[in-house]
């Protein structure tokens, strides 16, 4: 290996991202009520998921009660 180089490694490239890194690109998820409508289901059509072990529909209305929970792109 050259001086100075670094063997590849795939997790460089794993990024994580938030429910509030995604929302901003989404309006219309800030005027949902998720006490009556799935979070998830509602990111599903919009192409991510959510990954957090400990999300659970409809446990709040406010989407900001949302926004640390792990989503992934669905590609």
């Amino acid at each position: 290996m050259k001086k100075g180089k670094k063997p590849f490694n795939p997790d460089n490239f794993f990024t994580t991202f938030t429910v509030k890194d995604i929302v901003p690109r989404f309006e219309k998820l800030y005027k949902m009520d998720f006490k009556k409508v799935s979070l998830n289901e509602e990111l599903i059509k919009l192409n991510y998921e959510i990954i957090s072990k400990e999300y659970k529909d409809f446990t709040s209305s406010s989407l900001a009660d949302y926004y640390d929970f792990e989503v992934d792109e669905i590609v």
